[in-house]
């Protein structure tokens, strides 16, 4: 494929920091370290590593919020961070986030209503943005819609206000949804229900996601429920592996990759509840 026919693409990235240590000394960290990714319309990727290991820096260069020490993200085949006019209307528009902790990303002081109808009218300025909205709510399960419409986030439960922020994602009509770490501050026993709202909007909506967790159980749930995509293993900043999620966990090359599969207690549990749903 052509650089432009792909939906991101990110070439020999590199994102380094670098910190005084004394007087004289400093230190280098390389939170993305030559990462290569290319992703393409309806992809789904589960980026998999522990806490540390550069996920969320490297959403947040696809996102278009840390500009890369060296290397180039693009979008559409376009640099990312030379964008300008409508070239960077169009990507912000296409590309959302969804963070790891809703209520600090929700404000306070406004209604849900007023939290999904804002970016609505930006991108949609000729659409009923009340519709819309409750529309929206009603597609990540939130029913019936017009009971949140009023609420403040203080008013909801952990779990509703995290499908407040995907709602909130899909205001723009994206075509990629950046998921960290979504599910990590939810009851386990809710999770699958939140994997099973990404699969049903990506077959709505056609989105393509890439899913970040430190869990590769639930990668993998993931991954068996879509039917599709693939995982990969972050490591100190760099790509150890990426493939097929079943060849990996049957077949790890990695030393690493085979530290999180045995780190990951719940996998037997998580793969017995997937089975009976």
């Amino acid at each position: 494929m052509r650089s432009n026919e792909y939906l991101i693409e990110l070439r020999d990235v590199c994102v380094y920091f670098t910190e005084r240590v004394g007087l004289l000394g400093k230190r280098i960290t390389k939170a993305l370290d030559h990462v290569n990714l290319k992703v393409s319309d309806g992809d789904v990727i589960a980026v998999v590593g522990e806490s540390g290991a550069g996920k969320t820096t490297m959403g947040r260069v696809i996102l278009g919020l840390q500009k890369p020490t060296s290397g180039v993200a693009l979008f559409r085949g376009k640099d990312i961070y030379s964008l300008r006019g409508r070239d960077f209307e169009e990507f912000r528009r296409s590309v959302q986030w969804v963070p790891q902790d809703p209520y600090s990303s929700l404000d306070p002081s406004l209604t849900i209503g007023e939290q999904l109808m804002a970016p609505i009218r930006k991108w949609n300025p000729k659409i009923d943005a009340s519709a819309r909205a409750q529309e929206l709510l009603r597609l990540v399960g939130l029913i019936p819609p017009s009971f949140y419409m009023n609420k403040y986030p203080h008013q909801l439960s952990g779990g509703q206000r995290q499908r407040i922020a995907i709602a909130r994602s899909l205001a723009s009509n994206p075509k990629l949804i950046i998921a960290d770490e979504p599910v990590t501050m939810i009851d386990s026993s809710l999770r699958i229900g939140f994997i099973n709202t990404f699969i049903d909007l990506m077959r709505v909506v056609n989105l393509s996601l890439i899913f970040i967790t430190h869990d590769i159980a639930l990668a993998r749930i993931l991954l068996l429920k879509s039917g599709k995509g693939r995982v990969v293993i972050l490591k100190d900043g760099r790509i150890v592996e990426e493939g097929d999620i079943n060849e990996i966990i049957s077949n790890p090359k990695d030393e690493y990759t085979k530290i999180l599969i045995n780190a990951a207690p719940d996998l037997k549990k998580w793969l017995k509840a997937y089975e009976k749903q």
